[in-house]
C-alpha cells in the first residue's frame, strides 16, 4: 500500500508526499530492527542469568564435596603425623589409635574428588559475558579454572605414592577378616563394601618394631605426607576460588 502511494506521488511529482511516505518506511524498518535487537538482547540476558544460576548450584555442590574431603583428609594427615612422631621420636610408645595405623598403611591413598563444573566451561566458552553480573564474576571464574587445572594435573602425579602395605608386608601384614564376620556377597545392596574384596575386608596391622628399624619405610611415609600436604594446599586455594565465585553470585541474589 505504501509503495503504491509513493509511486502515485512520484507520478504526480508530489515530492512532499514522497518524502513523508519514504520516512514512514525507513522509520518502520528502523523500529522493526530495534525491536528485534531488543528481543535478542533480552533473550541472551535471560539465558546468561539462567546459566549463572545453574553455575551457582554447581559451585555450592562442589564446595560441599571438597570441604568434606578436605576435613577428612586433614584428619588423616593429623593421624599420620602422630604416627610418624611416635615412630621417630618416642621409641617406648605404641600407637594409641587404629586411625594412626590406618593412616600409615593407607598414606598412598589420596582420592581427591575432581568435580568439574560443566556450567563453568559453558560460561567461559562464550566470547564475552555482556551483563554487569557476568562481567563482575568472570575474573573469579578464570581464577578458579586456573586452580582447577593445577589440581587435575596434580592428580596425575599421585600414582607415585608408595604403597607401603604391598611393598613392606613384614611391617604391615594383612589378614582377611574371617568369613563369618563378613556380610553375605548377596547382600551387596545393604552393605556394598563387604560384598567385594576391598581394603574394608582386610585387617592390616602395623608392626612398629619393623617400621622403626626400616628407614626406607619412614622416608616413604614422610614423602607421602609431603604429597598429602601439597594436595591439601592446592585444595585450599581451589576452595578459596570457589568461595569467590559463590560470593559474587550470592551478591547478585541469584
Amino acid at each position: 500500500m505504501i509503495l503504491r502511494r509513493i509511486a502515485t506521488a512520484i507520478k504526480k511529482q508530489d515530492w512532499f508526499t514522497v518524502l513523508v511516505e519514504t520516512l514512514i518506511v525507513v522509520f518502520g524498518v528502523f523500529i522493526g530492527l530495534q525491536v528485534n535487537n531488543w528481543n535478542t538482547v533480552n533473550t541472551a540476558r535471560a539465558a546468561e542469568r539462567q546459566l549463572l544460576s545453574q553455575l551457582k548450584s554447581d559451585v555450592e555442590a562442589a564446595v560441599k564435596l571438597k570441604t568434606n574431603w578436605l576435613s577428612e583428609t586433614q584428619l588423616h594427615r593429623q593421624s599420620l603425623v602422630e604416627a610418624v612422631d611416635i615412630i621417630q621420636n618416642k621409641p617406648q610408645q605404641e600407637i594409641s589409635r587404629d586411625a594412626q595405623c590406618r593412616a600409615m598403611w593407607s598414606s598412598h591413598l589420596i582420592f581427591y574428588p575432581v568435580a568439574p563444573l560443566g556450567s563453568l566451561d559453558e560460561v567461559l566458552s562464550k566470547s564475552s559475558l555482556f551483563t554487569p553480573l557476568g562481567q563482575a564474576v568472570r575474573p573469579a571464574l578464570l581464577n578458579y579454572r586456573d586452580q582447577h587445572t593445577v589440581i587435575r594435573q596434580l592428580n596425575t602425579t599421585l600414582t607415585a605414592l608408595a604403597n607401603l602395605g604391598d611393598t613392606y608386608s613384614d611391617a604391615f601384614p594383612r589378614h582377611l577378616i574371617p568369613a563369618p564376620l563378613l556380610e553375605s556377597p548377596l547382600d551387596e545392596k545393604a552393605n556394598p563394601k563387604a560384598a567385594r574384596l576391598t581394603d574394608a575386608t582386610f585387617d592390616t596391622a602395623c608392626l612398629l618394631e619393623n617400621i622403626r628399624t626400616n628407614q626406607s619405610i619412614q622416608n616413604k611415609l614422610l614423602s607421602n605426607l609431603a604429597r598429602t600436604d601439597g594436595v591439601l594446599q592446592r585444595v585450599t586455594l581451589e576452595l578459596g576460588a570457589l568461595g569467590s565465585i559463590k560470593a559474587d553470585l550470592m551478591q547478585a541474589k541469584l
